[in-house]
């Protein structure tokens, strides 16, 4: 699925839909309907680029509906710890439209707890839109994204054309990428799914830390639905963050996800469009 994530540059600001259990593409595999063999999922029942038997090959996306739980859990010096738990909800269809519902935290109330609101966002490839709203206020806006062929098109050759520049060689130190292990497969919530985890740790002193700091990151894909589906971030300096996809259920979600909701402002917003 790749869809799952998108970076969209709007007028002073950037947009950025993403699900905290995006993967890489190599990894999402999607059901052919010319050949039994799994091939990268790369949009929304496009046509494969490579073809079996000399026929045109459609790349499916399995449309699904699931509740997401992300539990961050703090432990303190004197032994206390927070917990912080947020509940939210994602869908995906056949055509390669997303929804997700992110449950936001404000300041802390006067009794202690933590008043949330929830952001929506629907991204809609084939129609090239996205659309977003929240649950304090009663408009949404539409973003529509321009034609990646006509923007390049409209540029002005000396913009459109490149040329090749020599830059300096630059030096920077290695990326520290850790161990890896195979975790195997396991069933999550009705859904099977393949887990690696990642070990990386800091030496004493790389951070002024005096002891060495070992973080770790275990992921659960579903590689039939293209999802990661469990993911656990072990990180001492920060916590435990554990993200769940539950109540996961396959086929058509609602369409009404991918709509404002009824009684919202719509506003429209076009690439182009002056603030």
């Amino acid at each position: 699925m790749r869809l799952n994530r998108y970076l969209f540059a709007i007028p002073g600001f950037a947009l950025l839909l993403f699900s905290s259990h995006t993967i890489p593409a190599q990894e999402l595999p999607a059901r052919s309907s010319g050949s039994p063999a799994a091939a990268v999922l790369r949009g929304p029942a496009v046509e494969g680029a490579s073809c079996s038997e000399g026929q045109d090959q459609k790349q499916i996306i399995e449309p699904y509906t699931a509740n997401r739980k992300t539990t961050r859990v703090q432990a303190l010096a004197n032994g206390a710890t927070i917990t912080n738990e947020t509940t939210g909800k994602e869908a995906r269809d056949s055509s390669g439209r997303t929804y997700h519902e992110n449950q936001m935290e404000t300041q802390l109330g006067f009794a202690g707890q933590a008043p949330t609101y929830s952001n929506f966002n629907v991204v809609d490839p084939v129609s090239r839109v996205t659309i977003s709203w929240n649950s304090n206020s009663k408009e949404a806006s539409v973003f529509h994204m321009s034609d990646p062929v006509q923007a390049r098109t409209s540029l002005p050759p000396s913009a459109s054309s490149t040329a090749t520049v020599q830059l300096p060689r630059i030096s920077r130190p290695a990326h520290r990428r850790g161990e890896t292990e195979d975790l195997g497969t396991k069933t999550i919530n009705g859904v099977n799914a393949h887990g690696t985890r990642t070990t990386q740790t800091y030496p004493a002193g790389s951070m002024g830390n005096d002891q060495p700091i070992t973080v770790t990151h275990e992921m659960w894909v579903s590689r039939e639905l293209g999802l990661v589906v469990m993911q656990i971030d072990d990180d001492p300096r920060t916590g435990v963050r554990t993200m769940e996809l539950t109540d996961i259920e396959r086929g058509e979600p609602d369409p009404a996800l991918f709509e404002a909701p009824e009684g919202y402002t719509v506003k429209d917003q076009n690439p182009n469009q002056k603030n």
